[in-house]
């Protein structure tokens, strides 16, 4: 079973793979940058439903620092499911029911771990949006509102029939090529600022 679903905040996607885990389901695969989720049905054999903790890294590590950090996890019960030694988030899986129910100590290094992640979305929020800004006041003749600026053809909006369709089709790929970044910046930099928003909440 394949799911897709995007979150603000790393307590709400623990609840939610777990609640469909719950639901008879392991959790066996995860996209963080497309928000894509694979789940097989437990098998008769299994014993438990396993949980899933989060834990995110702003930061890059050795290969070396990545492999005791896993092998940390690993000693404790808990097996990763995705992640990488580069940052970002860190899926760890209950490998048995005698492991704990958490990788986090106590509550201090769980928020630990949430402030780190809303930092993260801070920096990325600023340099993201920052482009879209930087991007907008430097393109004097492109309205990005305007769908007939994105087109350079000299008089195509006076071409008519058959010359105007294949103008429209053979423009249309750099049209988009010149706006697309500006707009997946663009959301995906209101996205980072509706996380680090989610964030201070959840830290107040």
């Amino acid at each position: 079973m394949k799911r897709f679903h995007v979150f603000l905040d790393l307590n709400d996607e623990e609840d939610w793979i777990n609640a469909i885990q719950e639901r008879g389901y392991r959790l066996d695969w995860v996209n963080p940058y497309l928000h894509c989720y694979s789940f097989q049905v437990l098998a008769d054999a299994d014993q438990f439903t396993p949980c899933i903790r989060l834990d995110f890294r702003d930061r890059g590590m050795s290969r070396r620092h990545y492999q005791d950090y896993r092998q940390l996890f690993s000693d404790s019960g808990w097996r990763l499911i995705a992640g990488s030694r580069h940052g970002g988030i860190q899926y760890f899986q209950q490998r048995t029911m005698a492991s704990d129910r958490d990788i986090f100590s106590d509550e201090r290094s769980r928020a630990r771990s949430r402030r780190r992640f809303t930092r993260f979305s801070l920096y990325s929020a600023v340099f993201l949006l920052s482009y879209v800004f930087f991007y907008w006041q430097t393109m004097d003749n492109l309205n990005f509102f305007d769908i007939k600026s994105w087109y350079l053809t000299p008089g195509l909006w006076q071409m008519q029939g058959e010359w105007f369709w294949k103008a429209i089709i053979f423009e249309t790929p750099f049209a988009l090529m010149r706006v697309g970044v500006f707009y997946v910046f663009l959301i995906v930099g209101l996205y980072n600022l509706c996380r680090v928003i989610r964030g201070y909440r959840w830290q107040g």
